[in-house]
């Protein structure tokens, strides 16, 4: 059956940060492709249990496609609950900022700007990210995340021989290291020993770039009399089997297992379909009559829901849309500004559309482009462009005049 796009009901939670909490938050998380395989596991040991997967989940599991866990998601599971105080902006700015390795190399001046922090506000909370797992996660590099290993591990003087050695390291010279640090040296090769043991990239067994041909949708996007209609994905069916008979002790934890899974599983799909018909409402007009997407923030979707920001960006944080047979993230639908006001889709389809009709022998360079982009009232920095122009795939000014040359 169709949902209608708009809800009067609002909740608010003032939630604490239980055992059971954290478990249906896990839940809440995870996408429907994951989400379906753990209940197809379970439900294969657990007697009260049952299962059975909706169709395109079904040939999702006989395709036999498998994702590796995300690396953000890891993230913002340790990060939301953790017991300590952070800044969740700056936390938030970090993971979202990562490579395709997991690391973290923004120039710290603009990430500054970008945050309006102090370099010791980033900087604690860069180093309270970096302890979490896999340790050397938003390290600057591969050696910065070794080094990051070798300090947790307490491996003191093969952390000062990777920092302070690294051209005696590169030419072999053990004598120099032992000599320079006062130590035996057969114990430089003991302390080689402990670098192997790290690795440089811990961020190697997850996924770190989202891939939405893999992906299943949460929802269907619909145009009905121009009205936008929210069609809810389904898991499949799970249900629970249990007679009334006297059950053991063991029986009696798989039957609290099953009813956990179906009460989050409950829980998940209403939380979606709450935060996404706020999000779709909001971008209305985008669906409707293609307009610009319109500046949204996780913030104002968490105000207007009565969620924490947090709950917001777990729920949605890797989930997916379909909208005229397409897939494509929900967490595109959000939309910041930049520092003067604009938004970012406005800025990225003024950039495509100016160098569409740029001079093929004398293409606009970055500069120039924020001056076209200030006569069209658009506003953003050279940094800004660049970044927005690596993320459209559009080569810099020497490379697309090179490429048209040929």
């Amino acid at each position: 059956m169709k949902q209608d796009l708009i809800y009067t009901h609002t909740y608010k939670q003032t939630l604490h940060m239980t055992t059971g909490l954290k478990s249906h938050l896990e839940i809440l998380s995870k996408d429907r492709q994951t989400l379906s395989d753990l209940l197809y596991n379970v439900s294969q040991n657990n007697p009260f249990l049952e299962y059975t997967p909706s169709q395109d989940i079904q040939q999702y599991l006989e395709a036999g496609i498998s994702n590796k866990p995300s690396i953000k998601d890891e993230l913002y599971l340790q990060l939301h609950t953790s017991t300590k105080k952070y800044n969740e902006p700056i936390a938030h700015y970090i993971i979202e900022s990562l490579d395709n390795h997991g690391f973290f190399d923004q120039d710290i001046q603009t990430v500054l700007s970008d945050l309006k922090c102090t370099k010791t506000q980033f900087e604690e909370t860069l180093s309270f990210i970096q302890t979490f797992e896999p340790i050397g996660v938003a390290a600057k590099n591969s050696i910065d995340s070794l080094m990051i290993q070798l300090k947790e591990k307490g491996y003191t003087i093969a952390y000062t021989i990777l920092k302070n050695y690294s051209k005696e390291l590169e030419e072999k010279d053990f004598y120099t290291i032992s000599e320079s640090l006062d130590i035996p040296y057969e114990s430089v090769f003991d302390e080689l020993a402990h670098m192997q043991e790290c690795n440089p990239f811990p961020c190697s067994e997850y996924d770190t770039e989202s891939t939405t041909n893999l992906a299943l949708p949460e929802f269907t996007i619909e145009i009905d009399e121009d009205q936008l209609k929210i069609i809810p994905k389904e898991m499949g069916n799970l249900s629970l089997h249990c007679e009334e008979v006297k059950l053991s002790k063991e029986a009696k934890k798989y039957l609290n297992e099953a009813k956990f899974y179906i009460d989050s599983i409950n829980r998940r799909n209403k939380t979606i379909l709450l935060l996404a018909n706020i999000l779709i409402t909001h971008q209305k007009n985008y669906f409707l009559f293609q307009d610009d997407l319109k500046e949204c923030t996780l913030k104002e979707i968490a105000q207007e829901s009565g969620y924490s920001i947090s709950t917001v960006s777990r729920t949605l944080s890797d989930k997916y849309y379909e909208f005229n047979d397409h897939m494509y993230p929900v967490k595109d639908l959000f939309i910041s500004k930049t520092h003067k006001g604009s938004s970012k889709d406005s800025i990225q389809k003024a950039i495509q559309l100016l160098i569409e009709v740029e001079n093929p022998e004398n293409p606009l360079q970055d500069e120039e482009i924020v001056e076209e982009l200030e006569n069209m009232e658009l506003y953003a920095s050279r940094r800004t462009i660049s970044k927005y122009r690596k993320e459209l795939n559009i080569p810099n000014s020497k490379q697309r005049k090179k490429a048209r040359l040929y």
